[in-house]
């Protein structure tokens, strides 16, 4: 049987940077990230981690969605991804969501392991994805859920340009909501969607729910009352390859950093990256409060 995970193209320029990224040896564990500001602070967490403990590093953080990174993982050009529990199984795999972080952790170690891939511990930090309108219209609107939005005539949502077919994201609201009222409108950069939300541009966005703009009362995050979202826990995968050469105390490594995460962590570290700090400076920040 064809892999779920060669159903993805293969990006030949994504390859092509990460190899340069290797280490001539092949001895160094590379760590990748999705390319936004969380997926790249966790990175570096693990990255900075590692080498806290001697392990040699090479970095291809900020590579792209899993369309990209997949094939990598699986071809070896990187190690390392802290991943997300539902997303892995739905959108890497084509999975339906699963009902809880125990099973969704069983069928995501079963999943990875046909490619070569180790899932390791998940961790109680979860970042799901968040429908946003601003407090205002939805006040005036009388919009509390996702189902609230059928009878709201046409509508906009912006989310980044591979929500457009996900289950999980706008085709998820199309088939699970039957939401045909809504347009999608791609716009990748988080701060571009709030912008244009703002402006009155779009009526909803999809944000991260550990984005720091969500602190605001001005933003309503709608519920997902039809279970559409499955849980989100930081699941981070490493290649078993890599495991065989650097040994368990690797893992042991990796679980006690996995560990300590927290949501609310989470959304302070992302508060931070919304002042401009970098993601190295954030991640040495947190662990040296957390390890």
């Amino acid at each position: 049987m064809v892999s779920r995970i060669r159903l993805f193209a293969v990006a030949a320029l994504a390859a092509l940077m990460v190899s340069a990224c290797a280490g001539d040896d092949g001895s160094d564990i590379t760590i990748s990230s999705f390319n936004f500001p969380e997926s790249e602070i966790l990175g570096e967490i693990y990255a900075q981690a590692l080498e806290a403990e001697g392990y040699a590093v090479s970095r291809s953080l900020n590579l792209g969605a899993r369309e990209l990174i997949y094939p990598e993982l699986e071809a070896g050009n990187i190690d390392f991804l802290a991943e997300y529990l539902g997303s892995a199984l739905v959108v890497g795999f084509g999975q339906q969501p699963p009902a809880d972080v125990a099973t969704g952790h069983a069928a995501l170690v079963d999943a990875f392991a046909a490619e070569g891939v180790t899932a390791l511990q998940p961790a109680p930090a979860e970042n799901n994805q968040a429908f946003v309108v601003r407090s205002d219209t939805a006040s005036a609107s009388g919009w509390a859920t996702l189902a609230d939005l059928a009878d709201a005539g046409p509508l906009t949502f912006a989310g980044p340009p591979e929500c457009e077919g996900r289950d999980t994201c706008y085709q998820g609201l199309v088939d699970t909501y039957g939401l045909g009222n809504i347009t999608f409108e791609p716009i990748q950069e988080a701060a571009a969607r709030l912008a244009a939300l703002d402006a009155g541009d779009v009526d909803m966005i999809l944000l991260f729910s550990t984005d720091a703009p969500l602190a605001s009362e001005d933003y309503l995050v709608l519920v997902d009352d039809s279970g559409m979202l499955p849980p989100e826990n930081i699941t981070p995968v490493i290649r078993t390859a890599a495991i065989d050469t650097h040994g368990d105390d690797v893992v042991a490594l990796l679980n006690r950093v996995t560990q300590a995460l927290t949501t609310d962590g989470l959304q302070q570290m992302n508060a931070r990256a919304s002042e401009g700090i970098s993601a190295a400076d954030i991640a040495a920040e947190w662990i040296a409060a957390n390890l």
